[in-house]
This record gives C-alpha cells, structure tokens and sequence, in this order.
C-alpha cells in the first residue's frame, strides 16, 4: 500500500462507513490522518455539559472541525421542572410493572432515593445551562469553525434518528433512572432550534439544509422582525424540512384548544413567508402533526403554508402533510413545477369541497413524476351523484369521502401503491382507470404494481444495519431506544460497563407494554407483592396475583390467535395461550 497515491486513498476512505474509517486508521500514520478526514462527517450533542465540552474539543481539532459537514442537536431533556419525590416512585412502579430487567434491579427505598438524588442534582445542573442559555453560546462559539458546515438539524421526538450508524453513542442521561421519561421543554423543540439559527444569525454559515421536528406551533409566535432575523442567513438553503406538531410533547401540559390556536397562527402566514425567503429550493417538506385531534380537521390551510402563485424553479422534491385545500389550488401550485418536480408526497391531506376522483387524475394528467406517495387518511368532498355509488367509503357521511391508505413506514399497502402507480408517469405504467375501489386495486395490483414494489429499493427499505437490530440498546428508560440516537464516534465506551443502560435491555418496546396494560392488564404470572413500592418509596405489601384472574380471556386468546409466537416470546412475562380439546383457553 506504500505505493498507492494519498488521492487514490482519500477517495477509497470517502466510501467506508464510520466503522469502516476507524479500522482503515489503524494500518499507519498516513491512513490514519486521511481518515480523520472522515471520522466526524455529522455531529450531535445534548443539552449536557459533557456534550458541550465534546463539541468544542471537536471544533478545535485539526482536522475534524474541518470536514463537519452537519450539526445536530438532540433536543431530549430531563423534566423541567423537575418531578417530586412521590411522582418519581410512582413513576418507577409504573414502569416496573412492564419492564421485567427493572424488576430484576429490585431497588431498595434507599436505592431508589440514591437514584432520585442523581437525577435531581442533574436536573438543577441542566436547569444552570438552559437558564444562562450556554447552548446558543457555545453554538455562536464553534459553528465558525466548521468551514465545510452545510446542515442543521434541531431533532425532538424521534425525528430524524437515521440509524446510519451501526456503533452506538451512549446517551448523557443513560445512567438517570429517570431518563425514560423524558421529551424536552415546552413548547418543544423550541429553545434548540432558537439556539442553532441564532447562533448561525450571530456567524452566517453557508447552509444548504435546515431539518427541524418535531418543533411545536408556538415557535412561530413570534414577530416578523424576530423571525425574519432568524431565518435570513438561510436565503440561500436548497432544502428546508419542517415538522410542526399542534399538541404538546409533554402531556403534562394542556393547551386547551391548540388545535384552533394553532390554526390562527399560521393563517398569518409566518412559515409561508419564511419558505418564501428561500428562493432556492429543490426539497421543501412540511407537515402538521395533530395526532390528538379529529383526522379530519388540519392545522393548517395550503394557501397559509404555500404561497399559491410563487414558483421555486428547481423545485424537485415535495412532502405536504397534515393541512387542507382544494384541488384548484394545488394544481395551482403545482404546475408551474411540473417540469422540475420528480416526486410529490401527500399525507394525511384533507380536500375541503372538492374530490380525489378528480384530484388524481389532474396529477396524472399534468406531473411527470419519477415517485409519488398519496398516503395517511385522506379526506375529500364528492363532487358528483354518482361518485358514491362508485367508491365506498369508510364513513357513512353525504359526499364524503375517506381512505386509510396508511403509510410506507408501516409496511405495504395494495391501494396506496396503485395510487401511486397511477400517478407515476403520467400512468405510462398503470390503466386509466382509478384504483379508489378494491375491485380495481385486484384487478390491476398483480399485474402492474407488485413487481415495480418487489423490484424498487425505494420501497424496500431493507438495510443492512437491521442485522444488529437485536444488538441495539434498549436501556428500559426509553419508550424507543431501537430508534437509536445514532453517533458518527465509534472510540467511545461501548454498552457493557455495567451502566444503568445494561440492565434495561428489552425486546418489546414500553409503549406496546403500556398499550397491553389497557387492554388486558398485567402479564399472566406476575406479582406486584413485596418486591415492589408505595408512592411514597416503602414496600406495598400488596399482592395482586388475583387481578390477572379479572382479565378477559375471550379478548386475549383472540388476540393471541393473530400474533405469531415469536410476537409473544418477545413480551417479558407473556406465555401463549393455548386451546385444549374442550375450546377451554388455557396459560
């Protein structure tokens, strides 16, 4: 290798993967200083002062600051304000009900109030840094230094955790017995995001992408001089990604009718004059996440997010979510991108007064897009006689139209994908006939959709860190550790220190067990006897071995009978229900 030219290794080095780079740095001094180049492509940090002295120890490097390329800032903390005392155990007891590794850590009162002192005295330091705002002056401090710097990211309730990294980093609060709790300030995802764009207003960098979410309503609250200030430096972005959410992260707070706030606010227009300022797009995805609300009402109207007569001229890419319009007015907005626009995504888009039966056509006869996804719950208005003769729908309402096409991150769906089929292309590769029906999804799905979808790695999204899926670290404090908040840093300590994290490796994630414990109550076999606490941290002395013997046993052996057994295999304190002779369920 003596022989091969620097040039010929930083190309090779520019296609391995972080793993890959650490074990190419081991060969010698010169392979290891080319791949330094590629150690630190992306960077994360948390709000943590550990995370704020690795950040600058990485901007002060030689030769990592120099090749950053993206910054993301997790905007997961612990509770603020923190939890009282009776709160905290109550909490714990909870969760030890589903999480058989807890219960193994059998925790005395004292433990347990070892584990709350930990966690407060985390809380107040946390509470130091947000109060003194030393995120935003570390960001303004070594953004600078980042010369190749062209993404910011703000990520809050699991958005934007790519996976791409196989090695782990383990999280700041890993060790808190509390960290399973946690969302991040309200309103979320604000004071992360306030301190990235500040901090790049304080020092422009040459941005090309900007990802934010999920980022509550009421970032938006604010002047238009506020956020002119804000997003300006980011004229010149070619990609913009926003995921508004109208309900509070944290379900301690309540809002009253966000839904409606929610509404006036945008309809004065703040993120339609935002992308506005960007006259440089090629990917522009926004959606409104309302999760709690009726499906069919939106946060917000098309016209208040898009302005309908603006034209991005290297528009390719386009994700709407979660608002409403009509027809007339997207087409408006969408023609004059027809020749640049290569992939359009709708979800969970509601029509107002007009028709799908109408829309879809328009899309096919006017877009020659690559891909198309028409996905989520989509709602429409009938607009002739004789179109509900034609396509059932789901809600017995006049002239109302509703699909449950789902979407792609679930799985497969033969509707959607003849929707999408029928889009395509100006339908090159699909009859002219609409797939709103199931008579007509099966008439054409074999035929002209299920190869495209078996063949297309678009919508295979197989990948090959799913073989270490089952490596992945579930610390018993997250509801979905498997997402990972995956690190380009592979030199840290791994996972087997005997941390809080290595006790809480669990299968099946926290918010399933939570939805089990509605439907059936505690697992078959489980004790919550002595081993367990009262709310004020003293053992309950409370056996409930009888309240299994309350669940219904019809709903669980039907249920049971749709899951495979490795779906209950992997439920700690679960066991199959069998069917004797007799049609008697038994455990």
């Amino acid at each position: 290798m003596d022989g091969v030219p620097p040039e010929i290794l930083y190309v090779v080095c520019s296609l391995l993967d972080v793993d890959d780079v650490l074990n190419f740095r081991l060969v010698n001094k010169l392979f290891a200083d080319i791949g330094a180049a590629y150690m630190l492509p992306e960077v994360t940090f948390y709000m943590h002062q550990e995370e704020f002295d690795r950040l600058r120890t990485i901007s002060l490097h030689p030769i990592f600051s120099k090749h950053v390329s993206s910054v993301t800032y997790f905007a997961e903390v612990l509770d603020s304000p923190k939890v009282s005392w009776r709160e905290f155990v109550r909490d714990h007891k909870s969760k030890m009900r589903w999480n058989g590794k807890l219960r193994k850590l059998n925790l005395t009162p004292g433990q347990l109030m070892a584990e709350y002192n930990k966690y407060s005295k985390e809380v107040d330091v946390q509470a130091k840094l947000m109060m003194t705002e030393k995120d935003q002056d570390l960001l303004k401090e070594v953004l600078p230094r980042f010369p190749k710097l062209e993404a910011l990211t703000m990520s809050s309730g699991n958005l934007f955790y790519e996976g791409r990294y196989r090695t782990q980093r383990k999280k700041p609060f890993a060790d808190i017995l509390r960290s399973g709790y946690m969302t991040g300030t309200h309103p979320e995802g604000k004071r992360p995001l306030d301190a990235l764009l500040l901090a790049n207003a304080h020092s422009p960098c040459a941005l090309k992408t900007l990802r934010a979410g999920s980022l509550h309503w009421r970032f938006f609250k604010r002047s238009e001089r506020d956020l002119a200030r804000m997003f300006r430096p980011l004229a010149n972005l070619t990609s913009i990604e926003l995921s508004v959410n109208v309900d509070p992260a944290d379900e301690r707070i309540h809002e009253g009718n966000s839904l409606r706030k929610c509404q006036r606010l945008l309809a004065k227009g703040s993120i339609r004059k935002i992308l506005k300022s960007m006259p440089h797009l090629e990917c522009l995805y926004v959606e409104i996440l309302n999760l709690e609300c009726d499906q069919q009402e939106k946060g917000a109207c098309l016209k208040d997010i898009i302005e309908l007569s603006f034209h991005w001229p290297n528009l390719k890419e386009l994700v709407l979510g979660g608002i409403v319009g009509d027809r007339e007015e997207f087409m408006k907005f969408f023609l004059p991108h027809k020749d640049t626009l290569q992939k359009l995504c709708l979800r969970d888009v509601t029509l107002a007064t007009t028709s799908w039966g109408k829309f879809l056509p328009d899309i096919r006869r006017n877009l020659r897009l690559e891909e198309a996804c028409i996905c989520g719950d989509i709602y429409g208005q009938n607009e002739d006689e004789d179109m509900h003769n034609t396509w059932a729908t789901a809600l017995e309402l006049p002239g109302l139209e509703y699909w449950d096409l789902s979407v792609p991150e679930v799985g497969s769906h033969d509707m959607r994908q003849s929707i999408n089929m029928y889009c395509r292309q100006g339908g090159e590769k699909y009859p002219d006939e609409l797939p709103l029906s199931e008579d007509v999804v099966e008439e054409y799905y074999d035929e002209y959709v299920e190869p495209y979808f078996e063949n297309d790695s678009n919508f295979n999204n197989s990948d090959d860190d799913d073989e270490d899926s089952d490596d992945d670290v579930d610390n018993g404090n997250s509801e979905d550790d498997t997402d990972g908040n995956w690190e380009d840093v592979s030199d840290e300590d791994d996972m087997s220190d005997g941390s809080m994290d290595s006790f809480f490796r669990e299968p099946a994630s926290f918010a399933f067990h939570m939805m089990m414990a509605g439907a059936f109550g505690p697992p078959p076999g489980f004790h919550d006897g002595d081993g367990l606490l009262n709310d004020t941290g003293e053992p309950d002395g409370i056996d409930t071995e009888s309240e299994s013997e309350l669940h219904d046993e019809a709903d669980l052996a039907e249920f049971a009978e749709l899951m495979p057994p490795w779906f209950w295999e992997s439920i700690s304190g679960f066991s199959l229900p069998t069917t004797d002779m007799s049609g008697m369920t038994q455990y």
